[in-house]
C-alpha cells in the first residue's frame, strides 16, 4: 500500500490474535478483515466485536464469501470489496483519506448498505498485468516465522467445474510472470531461508512456456537444489516436458483434482475436462520423474451412491496414490452446485447455511446435522466418507514408515512400528532392523 500511497501505515493480525487489543494499540483509521466461506462466520463475529468496541471506526472486508454472497454484508460492516481487491482497497483508503468517506457509487467493486438497502457499485475489470501488482511485504504477512512460504504465480482457470468457486471469483487466466515468480521464492530462500514452498494456482502448469522460463531462471539462479515445491495442477497440463522442468524447479509433489474414481460422477463434477484414463496416465507419468502424485477426492456429490464411494477407493488403490486429500462436496455460492441445492430444495431463500459446509468437520456428533448432496442416506454417507478419510489415513501412515525407513539410525521408531498395524511392511522393517545392527558391530 505505501508504494501506491505513502504515509500509510497498517498492521496485519492472524486469527490468533487479540484483534481488540490490537486495535487499542494501534489505533487504525480503518479496520478491514478478508474470509472464505469456511471462516466467514468467524471473520463476521471478529468484526461485530470490534464494532462494538470502536463504533467510530469503519470496517471494510473483502475475499471470497462476500464477492460471491454480496447480498449478505452485514449491517455492522461498513463496506463489502467485490472481486480482487488491491486496487479497490487503494482507492478506498484514498477516498477515507480525502473525503471521509467510503460508500461511493464511483468507487467499482463494492457494496454497502443505503436507508437500509443493498447498493452494488460497477463491478472492476480484472488486474492485467499481474505483474504491476507489487510483491507482497513477506514481513508483514508472517514468511518470517516457521513452516512453509505461500505463493500464488497467476489467478483464474479456463474450465467450468460445477463445484469451483475460484473460477467465478476470479474471471479468467491470468500470469505472473517467470521474472516475478523466481524473484519471490529467490527472496524466500535468501531472506527467509524458506526451503518449503507451496503453490496455490488453479493451474501453475497451464503456460508451458511460463514454466520453463521458470524452470530456466531457477537453474540459473542454482535454487533448484535448496527447493521442495509443492504445487496444484490439472492433468490436463502435466506431460513430459512439464515434468521435466518441474525437476528443475524443485517441486517433488504435484496436487491433482482427481475428486472421484466414478466416471460418471467424474464426468459430473469436471464437466468433461477429465477422465479417469487421462489421470492413470499422469500419475505414471509423475512416479517415473519421481514427483509424488497427491490427489484430492470429494464425498457426497450429487447423484453419487455408496457403489460410486466404493469404485473411488479401487481407483485410488489400483494407480498407487501414496496421498489423498478427502473432503466433503459443499455447494458454495456462485457455482452450479449452489444452484443444484436450491433445485432441490436444500438451500432455502438463496442463503448461506452452515449446515452446507463439511470440509473438516464432519464427525459422529454431527454428520446427522449436514446438508448433503449426493443421493444416499446420512447414515451410509457418513459410512463412505469415514472409508476414504480411513484410507488418507492409512497412507498418511505408510508414507510416514517410508520416510523412517530412508533414515538408517532412528531404529526406535522402527522398532515400534514393526509392532504395529501396518501389515505390508512388517518382513521390510525386520530385514531393515537385522542390516543395520549387522553393520554396527
Amino acid at each position: 500500500l505505501n508504494k501506491y500511497y505513502p504515509g500509510v501505515e497498517f498492521e496485519v493480525s492472524f486469527h490468533k490474535e487479540d484483534i481488540l487489543q490490537k486495535t487499542r494499540d494501534f489505533r487504525p483509521d480503518i479496520v478491514g478483515f478478508t474470509a472464505l466461506t469456511c471462516s466467514y462466520k468467524r471473520i463476521f463475529d471478529l468484526a461485530k466485536s470490534v464494532k462494538n468496541n470502536f463504533p467510530e471506526i469503519p470496517l471494510i472486508i473483502g475475499g471470497t464469501h462476500i464477492s460471491l454472497f454480496p447480498e449478505g454484508l452485514p449491517e455492522y460492516i461498513d463496506v463489502g470489496v467485490i472481486g480482487e481487491g488491491e486496487e479497490t482497497f487503494l482507492e478506498l483508503v484514498k477516498s477515507f483519506k480525502e473525503k471521509g468517506t467510503l460508500k461511493r457509487k464511483d468507487i467499482k467493486g463494492i457494496v454497502f448498505r443505503e436507508a437500509g438497502q443493498i447498493v452494488n457499485t460497477e463491478l472492476r475489470e480484472v488486474i492485467e498485468p499481474l505483474d504491476r501488482i507489487p510483491s507482497p511485504d513477506f514481513e508483514k504477512i508472517g514468511v518470517s516465522k516457521n513452516g512453509p512460504a505461500h505463493l500464488m504465480t497467476s489467478r483464474g482457470c479456463p474450465f467450468r467445474c460445477r463445484f469451483c468457486a475460484s473460477t467465478r471469483y476470479f474471471k479468467k487466466p491470468r500470469f505472473h510472470s517467470a521474472e516475478y515468480v523466481v524473484n519471490q521464492i529467490e527472496k524466500f530462500v535468501q531472506d527467509y531461508s524458506r526451503r518449503d514452498v507451496r503453490i496455490y494456482d488453479d493451474l501453475f502448469s497451464m503456460d508451458k512456456k511460463r514454466v520453463k522460463d521458470i524452470a530456466d531462471l531457477i537453474v540459473k539462479k542454482n535454487l533448484t537444489h535448496r527447493l521442495n515445491i509443492d504445487a496444484i495442477c490439472h492433468v490436463k497440463y502435466i506431460d513430459s516436458e512439464v515434468l521435466e522442468n518441474f525437476k528443475k524447479i524443485g517441486i517433488n509433489a504435484v496436487s491433482l483434482g482427481m475428486e472421484s474414481g466414478s466416471a460418471r460422477i467424474l464426468e459430473y463434477l469436471k464437466a468433461g475436462s477429465v477422465t479417469l484414463d487421462k489421470i492413470r496416465e499422469v500419475v505414471k507419468l509423475c512416479k517415473e520423474y519421481e514427483i509424488m502424485p497427491m490427489g484430492s477426492f470429494m464425498v457426497g456429490s450429487p447423484y453419487e451412491t455408496k457403489n460410486d464411494v466404493e469404485e473411488t477407493i479401487r481407483f485410488i488403490k489400483e494407480i498407487g496414490l501414496e496421498q489423498i486429500g478427502v473432503c466433503v462436496t459443499t455447494p458454495f455460492p456462485g457455482t452450479e452446485l449452489w444452484e443444484y441445492g436450491k433445485e432441490k430444495g436444500l438451500i432455502t431463500q438463496d442463503k448461506w447455511d452452515d449446515k452446507l459446509w463439511g470440509f473438516h468437520d464432519v464427525n459422529e456428533e454431527n454428520y446427522k446435522d449436514k446438508i448433503i448432496l449426493a443421493d444416499m442416506d446420512k447414515d451410509t454417507f457418513f459410512k463412505c466418507y469415514t472409508m476414504l478419510h480411513d484410507l488418507s489415513l492409512s497412507l498418511d501412515r505408510k508414507k510416514e514408515i517410508k520416510r523412517w525407513m530412508k533414515e538408517p539410525y532412528n531404529l526406535k521408531l522402527l522398532a515400534i512400528h514393526i509392532k504395529g498395524r501396518i501389515k505390508p511392511f512388517r518382513k521390510k522393517l525386520k530385514r531393515k532392523l537385522k542390516s543395520l545392527f549387522r553393520k554396527k558391530k
